[in-house]
């Protein structure tokens, strides 16, 4: 194994795969294409791996070419990985590849599960709408993401195509017992990092503010990463931090749940959830 070093260092890939070994846990921040090619090296090396990337979220190998647009390598890791998403499906005993959430998705699935699973949503279509910084499109070259594109502007992108859009669906499905169907919308706006999900639902007989509420404490006890606020949740208040805010009001006029979430979509969307991850592997020792 190659030693623990405080300050940021930069190693050669050759040099990674020939350390990986059986006490090994590696983050691949790559993309999708380059993880399905990589994850199978380190994990024939005996190492386990947390991959920050789409390549092993979605076990259905149709989907994930209509999705990702090719074809996946190792279709038998993707369909053993573990998604983790440690507030609502936490890793199995044993798992040596975890795929981590993407950042709408975690925010979608925080803001959504718990009124799934207490019943307080009616069964019926979702309607998410989803604001990102730019920071969520990576340091790629792109002339959209040049700031006299972004700034004092704001657009939808992906429009029916966004790869989140099953992933979300194949959590709250597997959480609720159900199948669930949502049409995401994602929005680019003009900041550098930041997610805010706004969700709407069929609303259930009886619903109440206070029935909301008691349905997300129940979900997210206070001492963890995701907490209910009683007045809708602001970007600003979770920056730089491993933070999800939620909170839901329901709309009598229209029978629907309205419910946010707001992370950091390079922490609690990436890099803070694969560290939770880390640590769930960590704790099997």
């Amino acid at each position: 194994m190659v030693e623990a070093d405080p300050a940021l260092r930069f190693t050669r890939l050759d040099e990674v795969l020939e350390a990986a070994d059986g006490d090994a846990i590696v983050c691949l921040a790559t993309p999708a294409e380059t993880s399905a090619e990589l994850a199978p090296q380190l994990l024939d090396r005996g190492a386990r791996v947390v991959d920050l990337s789409g390549a092993f979220r979605l076990p259905d190998m149709a989907a994930f070419r209509e999705w990702y647009g090719f074809d996946h390598p190792r279709p038998d890791l993707a369909a053993a990985a573990a998604y983790g998403l440690p507030e609502l499906l936490p890793i199995p005993k044993g798992s040596r590849l975890v795929a981590n959430p993407g950042c709408y998705a975690t925010a979608s699935i925080l803001a959504i599960a718990p009124l799934l699973t207490s019943g307080l949503a009616a069964p019926g279509p979702i309607v998410i709408d989803g604001k990102s910084g730019t920071t969520g499109a990576g340091k790629k070259a792109s002339e959209a993401l040049l700031f006299a594109e972004v700034g004092e502007n704001l657009r939808p992108y992906r429009l029916t195509k966004h790869q989140h859009t099953p992933e979300i669906e194949r959590a709250l499905t597997t959480l609720s017992g159900r199948e669930v169907r949502v049409g995401f919308v994602a929005h680019l706006v003009p900041m550098r990092r930041g997610i805010l999900v706004s969700a709407y639902l069929p609303a259930a007989e009886g619903v109440t503010d206070a029935k909301l509420e008691e349905a997300y404490r129940a979900a997210y006890p206070g001492d963890g990463f995701v907490r209910f606020s009683g007045t809708p949740p602001e970007t600003g208040h979770v920056q730089f931090t491993n933070h999800c805010v939620v909170h839901a009001r329901v709309d009598r006029r229209i029978d629907r749940i309205l419910a946010f979430a707001a992370i950091d979509n390079l922490v609690k969307g990436a890099a803070g959830q694969a560290i939770q991850n880390v640590e769930a592997l960590l704790e099997e020792r």
